[in-house]
């Protein structure tokens, strides 16, 4: 049987797969992108600008009832982040598409919760177990860092996330309270970053990536020491929240 050394070794030589590929990936789009021809670019900005006026005429309202239900049953949440500043921050301002997308997320977070804990537990449950996830039990006096390392652990989707915390019966009003503060912050730079691309304020948008990378660092550092200080087998590792699910939100 596998050990969680062993585990957390296996995802961590993924996850470095991974980002080679997409590194490769990335370059390779970069070189074909530069070869293309002026006109061929002219044509997709048209393009993307009649595809964001299209999705701008179906209203707000759809755009973030979306954002609430989608992600709750496995849609990721960076398109949504990304697209809400650049489609709507000319329309309704920054400040108020950052107050709905933290709505959003906030009844993101409590269908989810719902789904997994009360509606469709079994199934939830058979779901986790065939991607490889296991269901952590909850340290006595622990649910409020319980479910901050949950939410800081890299490489889960968002949605098993939210999963996890419903199939472990985090109370509810800790699993909101911290599972919101720590979504909406990382969301609130994509938006920025998406509102300050589409308006052509470069300074912002490089601001805002510095903003994700370093928030980034200091996840990981933090985690790290915040599951160094929690007692031996009391907290999750990230192997045991990572399974087979894919990296990204």
């Amino acid at each position: 049987m596998e050990s969680t050394d062993q585990a957390a070794q296996r995802h961590r030589r993924r996850r470095l797969a991974v980002l080679v590929l997409c590194g490769l990936g990335a370059l390779a789009a970069g070189v074909t992108a530069l070869l293309l021809p002026a006109e061929t670019w002219d044509r997709a900005r048209e393009g993307v600008a009649v595809g964001m006026e299209w999705l701008r005429g179906l209203g707000a309202g759809w755009f973030f009832m979306a954002f609430a239900i989608l992600p709750a049953i496995g849609a990721p949440v960076s398109p949504f982040a990304f697209g809400a500043g650049s489609l709507f921050g000319p329309v309704l301002g920054l400040p108020m598409v950052l107050l709905l997308s933290g709505l959003a997320m906030a009844a993101s977070m409590t269908i989810s919760y719902g789904l997994a804990r009360y509606i469709l537990r079994p199934w939830v449950e058979r779901l986790l177990g065939y991607l490889g996830y296991k269901v952590p039990e909850v340290p006595r006096g622990k649910a409020a860092l319980f479910v901050f390392l949950v939410r800081m652990t890299p490489g889960a989707p968002y949605v098993f996330q939210s999963f996890l915390l419903g199939l472990a019966e985090v109370p509810f009003r800790i699993y909101l309270a911290v599972s919101w503060v720590v979504a909406t912050a990382n969301i609130s730079l994509m938006i920025v970053f998406g509102d300050a691309l589409m308006q052509g304020r470069g300074k912002v948008a490089v601001a805002a990536v510095v903003g994700v990378v370093l928030v980034v660092v200091a996840v990981r550092f933090a985690r790290k020491r915040l599951a160094a200080r929690a007692e031996v087998g009391a907290l999750p590792p990230e192997a045991a929240l990572e399974g087979r699910g894919g990296d990204g939100v």
